[in-house]
């Protein structure tokens, strides 16, 4: 069995490209190949390309999963000269611009896509995107995948602030306008 076909026996991601959290500690016996060395992670596998990754921290132990497959060209286009004038743009949420290791990505604000205007490059406006770093777009997809399947939108307070929405409430009544995510800069100013 070849590193690919092991990650994805281990992980056992499912249709959407979405698996369980996987510790660092159970890289052993037959996974132990999988074990992280220096520049040298399973992730980056050729044949594992196509699924998104994600990395955390808890308790001072690692943890990674497969968070679902990613976008094909064409599949949620975005107009170059929108990408052009937000490429540069500080993070919505952080405030920081990009990194090499943390880049830049032009989010599409409603993380459910479902806004044809939105996905048509002749329609869309560039309000209709925000600018986040990489990590902080992975955490966004994290938390409107939750928000589809639970229908309970991102609590703001979670992240230290004193209202959870700008408006409507918890229950996702057809927009996700008034949700931190949708945009985090209009939160934090309906704030000042």
């Amino acid at each position: 069995m070849n590193r690919t076909q092991l990650v994805l026996k281990l992980f056992n991601p499912d249709e959407n490209g979405v698996s369980r959290w996987v510790n660092k500690e159970e890289l052993i016996g037959e996974y132990k190949t999988l074990y992280p060395t220096n520049g040298n992670h399973w992730y980056r596998l050729r044949g594992l390309s196509h699924l998104v990754y994600e990395k955390k921290m808890e308790d001072g132990q690692t943890y990674w999963r497969f968070n679902g497959i990613k976008e094909k060209d064409g599949g949620r286009p975005i107009r170059n000269d929108i990408r052009k004038s937000l490429k540069n743009s500080s993070c919505s949420h952080t405030g920081f611009k990009g990194t090499k290791n943390n880049s830049i990505v032009i989010d599409h604000k409603n993380g459910r896509y479902n806004d044809e205007r939105v996905l048509n490059t002749k329609t869309q406006k560039e309000e209709d995107f925000q600018p986040l770093v990489n990590q902080a777009n992975l955490f966004k997809r994290t938390v409107c995948g939750e928000c589809v399947n639970t229908g309970k939108r991102f609590d703001a307070k979670k992240l230290g602030y004193n209202i959870s929405f700008i408006d409507g409430d918890e229950n996702y009544q057809g927009t996700c306008v008034g949700c931190y995510w949708y945009d985090c800069s209009e939160f934090k100013k309906s704030l000042a």
